[in-house]
């Protein structure tokens, strides 16, 4: 586990999936929250900072995804925690309907370097099941696009990894929490930088292409994504890397 520092987020590099803690001064607010088997690396990434579970006021997540979720769905049911996910993925988070790469596609693309690998190491991550659901989770509150929690993230939606995916872009800080809509590294990629995550793992593969086309708009010079690498530079030339071939 590795910790990144900027301003009051701390952004949380796991060998599997990534989250960020902004240790605001008004409140703690968790965004993303690793795998159920990830709860002591959870924990310890808190610890870290000199905070506990019951310290976080609120989870936010940019989607609904196994590897995304399974922290927060602890700390609702263990703490209470407040969990909100955006407009469009309120659903997904309730497992009404569930837009996750299933086992077969994993077996199509067993030939893939790192994919056997990557899926035997998650495995035990996964709490025995992949379809977690918090049902407690509701809409992110928000004013104008500002998320109404310590640090009023705006909530930027980013649809095609899933139909409601969602990134978090805090503008005096100049980061922009963007799930897996960015990324720069995955066990099963062999591309560094800047990418988009392998098709299977996309429910809408166009649409997630097209949802790149707003990460320039945004004043942001930092990028914390869901796996690898934190990125500092231009969010445009970012967004080009990923589009090569």
């Amino acid at each position: 586990m590795r910790i990144e520092r900027v301003g009051s987020l701390h952004f949380v590099q796991t060998n599997h999936v990534n989250w960020v803690i902004d240790d605001h001064p008004d409140g703690v607010v968790l965004i993303d929250s690793g795998y159920v088997g990830q709860r002591a690396e959870l924990i310890a990434s808190l610890h870290a900072l000199g905070r506990a579970p019951e310290d976080v006021r609120a989870v936010l997540i940019t989607h609904a995804h196994a590897d995304h979720i399974g922290g927060a769905a602890w700390l609702a049911k263990e703490h209470g925690t407040p969990v909100y996910a955006p407009p469009g993925e309120v659903a997904h988070i309730h497992r009404e309907h569930i837009q996750q790469v299933t086992p077969l596609s994993i077996v199509r693309k067993a030939a893939r370097p790192g994919v056997i690998a990557w899926a035997a190491s998650i495995a035990p991550l996964l709490g025995g099941d992949p379809a977690l659901a918090v049902p407690s989770a509701t809409a992110a509150p928000s004013d104008d696009g500002l998320v109404q929690v310590p640090g009023t993230p705006r909530l930027i939606a980013l649809p095609g990894h899933t139909s409601g995916h969602a990134a978090y872009l805090y503008e005096e800080s100049g980061v922009v929490v963007t799930g897996d809509a960015l990324v720069t590294g995955h066990r099963t990629s062999r591309r560094s930088g800047p990418q988009l995550l392998p098709s299977m793992f996309h429910h809408d593969l166009p649409r997630a292409s097209e949802s790149l086309g707003r990460l320039p708009e945004l004043d942001a010079t930092t990028m914390m994504p869901g796996h690898g690498p934190s990125w500092t530079g231009s969010l445009r030339h970012a967004v080009e890397i990923a589009r090569r071939p």
